[in-house]
């Protein structure tokens, strides 16, 4: 009773939840815990907000996190092909750097790159992702979870809730084309009345050795991808502490280690690489809530991050004929918030976040830069019958140094939000939303210190994003237990935009040098349709239309062009059929023509494509056992192309995996 009760303070003190307005939200009662569904957060929310959670991608065919991406309206990934590849996510036209990752509350960082790899993340331990675009209406937050133009949280599975004394242990292996295997285990218990544990441990080996087709003119020969070979392992600790009925602590270590030898682009007869990369990042971090009563509530986040990045090259242009570069970054991280309930219209809440990060390298004119960041914010949130309005402050101040050399500027802005949602009737689940939010980046360490590439003198990156959109639930009827769609437009601006340009032919550099407006819409439709009482259609589909262009000079090449790597069009559908025999799922992505470059030049061109493919799995019940038995046909129709330009992607290839659950 004890972790019930405190889920239910979490919940009714921290996220304040909405009166009922949504006939597909769910309510039980028994051990007084309330569930909003994935549908109703999606429709009332007043900016941007798409949900998948465990069922669903399990239903839907989804393979890993990047998969789940290509699900989602307004997503693009970058992708440099097979399996445990690198994957960045950038949200309508911004660039990944504009994306945030949160990991269970608290943000991921890389003071690097300031991109999120995606891939380090198993899939096998997501109970849910969102992609928020612009502020939520979860205002009980830390204030650099609300830093970003667009935020992709991650939540894991659970700890075991109170009164549960079974062990829960989950173990899978999945095997696949081109060296494929990737076994996992989970195992949680309560080791107390208040105290519960988890344990996760994740290995994954592949060759990635896919063939592709390479064409040369009019000779088109059939070519090994080599040197992709990896080797990659992730484990997380976790522990559940109710330390009162009203009060949590939550905390995690993570680790993750990955040996890779690196392909490198495709270039006609040259495809000899020798580049190897290890990347270990090491992390830990609490969380500390209590819902001090009806009225006030307070959190506490603590982080401390490390990461090591170590390329090795083997070519005769470098002395001794071996180049060996070596980086290593550190963060610590503390943050707290108080959230105020002065009545049942009212929410304020106030976070401050303090972070210091590092970064130095084994380069002998290393500047061995670090960073303090300051974040505020405060926001409110007021909600009235059938409307809801939410405006936030965000004040953050970079301070920079280095330990040789010049440092980069300083950075400080304040940072204005609003958004609202409105029911005009009553009777029925449509909702109309705005939005607007301006935000900033600053440069990450690689763009203001890289050797021959890096400026001291960026200014960063200030973004403009306004949505206006609608949201709507049909009501449920036997046959039709669930029919949602979300319709969003928006455009946006980013000033100063950070590129590189070439000083000479070996020395580029980063400069501010651009405007860039975008403009675009965003469809989602959900349905399910029920045959007879034990088969279900599911159907899922999405989307996007993205017109992003450079609007700084009207005598430049790339004037009113696409910007590099954004399709115009973009979307992807899943049809599953659920039934007493083995589930089925037919899925397909595709995106349109894009560029590598901002000037739209015939010879950057990468063609658009569809990739399809099908799931099939099935549940065998023994008591507490359950085997769960699963096939995928990925690129069913083994479509040859490119996400990132001379990366090519994996053609057909399948996968089987084989999980035992106990509980």
């Amino acid at each position: 009773m004890t972790v019930n009760l405190l889920l239910f303070a979490l919940t009714a003190f921290g996220n304040v939840v909405q009166p009922d307005t949504v006939p597909s939200r769910v309510h039980d009662l028994d051990g007084v815990e309330v569930t909003s569904s994935r549908a109703a957060k999606t429709l009332t929310s007043s900016a941007p907000l798409h949900s998948l959670d465990a069922d669903r991608m399990k239903v839907t065919g989804v393979t890993d996190i990047s998969d789940a991406m290509h699900r989602l309206p307004g997503v693009t990934l970058r992708d440099y092909g097979g399996a445990g590849g690198l994957k960045t996510v950038s949200v309508r036209g911004f660039g990944a750097g504009h994306t945030a990752v949160v990991y269970d509350g608290i943000s991921l960082s890389d003071c690097q790159s300031g991109q999120i790899d995606v891939s380090r993340y198993s899939l096998d331990n997501v109970g849910s992702l969102s992609m928020i675009i612009g502020d939520n209406d979860d205002i009980f937050i830390p204030a650099r979870a609300a830093a970003s133009a667009a935020t992709l949280s991650i939540s894991t599975i659970g700890l075991p809730q109170e009164g549960d004394d079974a062990l829960h242990l989950v173990t899978q292996l999945r095997v696949g084309s081109f060296g494929n295997i990737n076994p996992f285990f989970r195992i949680s218990k309560n080791v107390s009345s208040r105290v519960s544990l988890s344990a996760i441990g994740e290995f994954m080996h592949t060759d990635n050795d896919y063939p592709f087709t390479l064409k040369n003119g009019s000779v088109t020969t059939r070519e090994t991808r080599n040197n992709s070979r990896m080797n990659s392992g992730h484990a997380e600790v976790n522990i559940g502490w109710a330390v009162t009925p009203r009060s949590s602590l939550t905390g995690k270590i993570y680790y993750y280690d990955n040996a890779r030898h690196l392909p490198g682009p495709v270039i006609y007869y040259n495809d000899v690489s020798n580049e190897k990369l290890r990347e270990r990042n090491l992390f830990t971090q609490l969380q500390y809530r209590n819902a001090i009563n009806r009225k006030w509530s307070v959190q506490g986040n603590a982080k401390f991050n490390w990461a090591a990045s170590l390329y090795h090259d083997e070519k005769g242009i470098y002395p001794g004929g071996v180049l060996n570069q070596n980086y290593w970054q550190r963060e610590a991280y503390v943050s707290g918030c108080v959230l105020f309930l002065p009545d049942d219209r009212w929410a304020i809440d106030y976070s401050a976040d303090y972070a210091f990060n590092n970064l130095n390298s084994n380069l002998r004119d290393d500047s061995r830069p670090y960073r303090n960041s300051i974040l505020q914010s405060l926001t409110a949130r007021y909600r009235y019958n059938r409307l809801t309005v939410m405006a936030r402050a965000l004040y953050s101040l970079y301070l920079n140094d280095v330990k040789e050399g010049e440092k980069s500027r300083d950075a400080s802005r304040f940072s204005p939000s609003l958004s609202l949602s409105w029911q005009p009737f009553s009777s029925q689940a449509l909702f109309l939303r705005l939005s607007y939010k301006n935000i900033f980046r600053v440069p990450s360490f690689n763009e203001a210190y890289f050797d021959h590439y890096g400026s001291t003198n960026l200014k960063p990156e200030t973004t403009d994003q306004i949505n206006l959109g609608v949201t709507y639930s049909a009501p449920s009827v036997s046959w039709l237990p669930e029919l949602t769609a979300t319709v969003d437009g928006y455009v946006n601006h980013v000033k100063d935009k950070i590129v590189a340009i070439p000083y000479n032919m070996f020395i580029w550099n980063m400069m501010n040098l651009g405007k860039v407006r975008m403009l675009g819409l965003d469809v989602t439709l959900n349905a399910t349709f029920r045959l007879s009482k034990e088969q279900s259609l599911i159907f899922a589909g999405n989307y996007s239309y993205q017109r992003a262009q450079p609007r700084t000079d009207r005598t430049a090449s790339d004037w009113m062009k696409q910007v590099a790597y954004t399709p115009l069009n973009s979307g992807g559908a899943s049809l599953s059929y659920e039934n007493p025999w083995a589930n089925v799922a037919i899925h397909a992505t595709g995106v349109s023509t894009r560029y590598a470059s901002n000037n739209n030049m015939p010879e950057t061109r990468i063609p658009g494509y569809v990739e399809a493919g099908v799931t099939a799995y099935r549940d065998f019940h023994f008591g507490d056992h359950q085997v769960e038995i699963r096939a995928d046909l990925l690129n069913m129709f083994d479509k040859q192309y490119e996400i990132v330009a001379r990366y090519p992607m994996p053609g057909r290839s399948w996968l089987f995996s084989v999980k035992y659950s106990f509980n």
